[in-house]
């Protein structure tokens, strides 16, 4: 049997919540009423104007909310409205209203954050030429600091990057003259210092590839000058018939020119008269050891054994 006067004061409890706006609290107990009395169609009806109510609520706080950031459009408060308009979206999330004004906001700070770039890379950019053309050694310290500050943003670091790179222009050119000489140790030792500003330098990679040039062509000068010599060498041993001493130097000129034709004939010519010379000089000297033992053998027979 219905309890008419049961739902009579349900009514009334939710009601009364209503009138004080307590939404949250008269919509949890219409649904339970619903849920235990589903034949009794005025807790139905209830829950529609719960809902209503609540639609309108969030409607006029909306429209308050709207009303209080309007100051903030004026002082170009973008990252703050949006934050506002955010939580409001998550409340209306159809809301066509607040997701126009979203994007106008998003659209207005993008600008701001764009402008505010291009002031701030102005300004340190005046800043650091100042640094760099009158105190060039404060300048790497200078750039920690900016990019301690600002970690993370791109920005900062191309500038960094850049400004690294002028510091290092401008070592590079204050030792010039060192650059141009072949003090290849204290040069190397001076390129160790500059990549301790930026090791990925473009400029000292190309302080380094000039460098390895020079000592490619001075290397290269060195082995002409020499095999030049050792050529002349060789002819004059060769004259001098010294064989042995030009085949050591035909030996020598062909680890750096291994395709040296003139070493090449010499070392195969002089190895030939070499062995010739050895020859003779060995039958010589058994010649001069049978006349003298002849001469010997002469003056005392009896030092002579005979077989």
């Amino acid at each position: 049997m219905a309890n008419f006067a049961y739902y009579d004061q349900l009514e009334l409890k939710i009601n009364s919540l209503l009138n004080d706006r307590k939404f949250k609290e008269a919509f949890s107990i219409c649904r339970e009423a619903i849920l235990q009395y589903p034949n009794e169609t005025r807790f139905e009806k209830i829950k529609e104007r719960i809902e209503k109510a609540v639609e309108e609520e969030n409607e006029n706080i909306i429209k308050n909310k709207l009303e209080e950031i309007k100051p903030l459009w004026k002082e170009e408060k973008y990252l703050e409205i949006l934050k506002i308009l955010k939580n409001l979206l998550a409340a209306s999330p159809n809301n066509s209203k607040i997701k126009n004004l979203y994007l106008d906001a998003e659209k207005s700070y993008r600008k701001q954050y764009e402008k505010l770039n291009e002031k701030f890379n102005k300004d340190q950019r005046i800043r650091l030429d100042s640094i760099l053309k009158e105190n060039p050694s404060r300048l790497t310290e200078e750039l920690y600091i900016l990019t301690k500050e600002n970690s993370g943003n791109q920005i900062v670091k191309t500038l960094v990057a850049e400004y690294e790179e002028k510091l290092i222009a401008k070592k590079i050119e204050d030792k010039r003259e060192l650059i141009n000489s072949n003090k290849f140790d204290v040069i190397e030792s001076f390129l160790d210092d500059l990549r301790k500003i930026n090791r990925f330098s473009k400029k000292i990679q190309e302080i380094e590839s000039q460098i390895k040039s020079r000592k490619l062509e001075g290397e290269i000068v060195q082995t002409k000058e020499f095999v030049y010599g050792g050529e002349k060498y060789l002819d004059t041993l060769v004259k001098l018939k010294k064989f042995d001493k030009a085949m050591k130097a035909a030996e020598e000129i062909l680890k750096v020119d291994p395709e040296n034709k003139e070493a090449k004939e010499v070392l195969e010519d002089s190895t030939g008269k070499y062995k010739d010379q050895v020859k003779d000089l060995a039958v010589d000297s058994i010649n001069k050891n049978l006349q003298g033992l002849k001469t010997e053998y002469d003056k005392d027979k009896t030092k002579f054994i005979k077989i």
